[in-house]
């Protein structure tokens, strides 16, 4: 197979920068909502604020998928350096945050078992199901990597039906988020079978419930250049499709809650089916942004922008990795100010640029550390003892 230089695909960067700030957004927001009233003025801006923002966690699923088949289509692949490759960068941070998780969880919750035993059963735990905080993430990309070698060949020998399986998997995501939201969300889980309550408990980091937005990144791979060239030029429908979708979205959230009465949970649920094309509106709109910053990155006007997003993006990993540490001590300090309303409208916007930009910082630091890189999915240099132990050996052999 044909050989390809690997492109560094800049509108990716500012993808990952604005995702993951986007995270951090629905985390904090997520926090400062639990002060409002149901129904309230503030809690109903808080929780459309919330529905706009829950396309993150599809949207990085899409660019795994992307930046996977950009690297690996065209190449010659083996799937056991792949996944040693792979696991090597992502199940090392898994486990040292899983670890770092519950020991950090252990110093405020009370009556925490510390044990040796009780801390290696619940790391045990953890690792498998993806238990702490928001590591599920992790546990979906694993699955993707182990099933990459299949999935890769799958796509190159169905190149005729693209459109089809495009079409296939969209129609299968939006039935498997209406029976989500319209089904299991009131289905008692309890009158389940063993294996299927594991299933439906657990199905926010089940490969399958995103299988979408990794079929989606794969097909834009593989046709990149010619879609690209229609997203940019057309980027005009982008900007008005993203300001219908929003419309839309809203308006169902706005029927959501106050015509059906549903919970602020339900309304605002990541996993039902109007999300679906919604963040695939969002995520074209963030890709012709990219794709307009990229042309653009090297102008004097726009240098500032673009080293913000070459930083941001580089640290993102890190940052969906230490902000949930930062946004624990945020919420200790706003609970012990014991803020109003309006105290707490004006630092949110503050919280979420302070824990975004110590984030950044922290991984930035931790990303510089040899071996220790490791933790926030970084590769770096060994140090210079080291490097010099090895040099050795290999004069020696």
């Amino acid at each position: 197979m044909e050989r390809k230089v690997k492109e560094h695909l800049y509108e990716v960067d500012l993808m990952r920068a604005f995702i993951i700030l986007g995270v951090l957004c629905v985390h904090v927001i997520s926090f400062y909502n639990l002060f409002t009233p149901f129904a309230s003025a503030t809690g109903t801006v808080y929780g459309m604020s919330l529905v706009a923002l829950h396309f993150t966690r599809e949207a990085f699923m899409f660019i795994t998928g992307l930046v996977l088949f950009i690297t690996y289509y065209h190449r010659s692949f083996k799937a056991l350096d792949f996944l040693k490759k792979r696991f090597a960068l992502i199940f090392i941070p898994y486990a040292a945050w899983t670890l770092i998780y519950i020991l950090f969880s252990g110093t405020y919750l009370k009556g925490f078992d510390w044990s040796f035993g009780s801390v290696l059963w619940d790391f045990i735990f953890s690792v498998l199901i993806g238990h702490q905080f928001y590591l599920y993430y992790l546990v979906i990309s694993m699955q993707l990597y182990v099933l990459f070698p299949l999935f890769l060949k799958f796509i190159q020998r169905t190149e005729g039906v693209h459109g089809w399986i495009f079409a296939f998997s969209f129609a299968l995501e939006i039935a498997m988020m209406w029976f989500n939201k319209a089904v299991l969300q009131s289905y008692p889980m309890t009158h389940l079978p063993p294996i299927l309550y594991f299933l439906d408990r657990y199905r926010d980091r089940d490969i399958l419930t995103y299988q979408f937005w990794f079929v989606c990144g794969a097909l834009i791979a593989v046709h990149y250049p010619r879609i690209k060239a229609y997203i940019i030029a057309h980027k005009g429908w982008m900007v008005a499709s993203l300001i219908s979708s929003l419309i839309l979205l809203w308006g169902h959230y706005a029927f959501d809650q106050y015509y059906l009465h549903q919970d602020s949970v339900l309304s605002v649920l990541v996993l039902q089916p109007i999300m679906i094309p919604y963040s695939l509106v969002v995520t074209f709109a963030l890709w012709s942004a990219g794709t307009t910053w990229s042309a653009a990155r090297l102008k004097p006007h726009v240098t500032w922008f673009s080293s913000f997003v070459k930083v941001a993006a580089a640290a993102s990993f890190g940052v969906f990795l230490i902000h949930p540490i930062l946004l624990h001590y945020a919420e200790v300090i706003v609970y012990r100010l014991h803020t109003n309303a309006t105290e707490r409208l004006i630092l949110l916007p503050l919280t979420i640029l302070v824990v975004y930009g110590l984030a950044i910082v922290l991984a930035r630091l931790i990303g510089s550390v040899p071996l220790l890189s490791y933790i926030v999915g970084q590769k770096s240099d060994p140090p210079r003892w080291l490097a010099r132990k090895k040099r050795t050996e290999s004069h020696s052999v």
